[in-house]
């Protein structure tokens, strides 16, 4: 375990943006190609069309307020900060918002449009304004609404997973 340490710490030893390298860029496409969160929105929707039934262009996906995942336009127009969204419009159709950490606001938007809501995105533990972590019991709950209303649940590990909460990935 030392060798194999020391060998990947003498190529690199911490990817991050605040600090070159000449791995990030690569990897940073890969995972975003193959794991990001527009992916997972794409796939949602397509889901939402092919297997849920929804109607054509009224699949909706839902996001925590104060979230974040990236500058992207799907990713601003899913942003409930004014400093990330304002100026960019007009915004991403079809994304609808509910307060972090709030079961009941889930289920009650979740009551009012099951039939169209395809996905709830939301990050195990949000961290972009500070580490503002959930209820005990926050995520199971919200996978189980998930699977009553036969909505997808995308849990954004970006911030919280590969380890940062001590299990491999926070929804864990």
């Amino acid at each position: 375990i030392v060798a194999a340490l020391n060998e990947q710490a003498s190529r690199l030893t911490l990817t991050s943006r605040a600090f070159f390298n000449d791995q990030l860029g690569p990897y940073l496409e890969f995972m975003t190609d193959y794991f990001g969160s527009e992916t997972a929105i794409k796939l949602a929707r397509r889901w939402g069309y092919d297997v849920k039934g929804i109607p054509a262009n009224k699949a909706r996906v839902l996001f925590c307020h104060d979230n974040f995942w990236g500058r992207t336009l799907a990713a601003v127009s899913s942003s409930t900060d004014p400093t990330a969204f304002r100026g960019f419009g007009p915004y991403m159709p079809g994304f609808g918002h509910v307060p972090y950490n709030d079961l009941g606001a889930l289920e009650m938007e979740l009551s009012k449009d099951a039939d169209n809501i395809a996905a709830f995105m939301v990050e195990p533990v949000q961290g972009e304004a500070g580490v503002v972590v959930p209820d005990d019991g926050y995520m199971a709950a919200a996978k189980e609404l998930c699977q009553k209303y036969n909505v997808l649940l995308i849990a954004d590990e970006v911030q919280a997973g590969l380890g940062r909460t001590g299990y491999k990935l926070a929804v864990d």
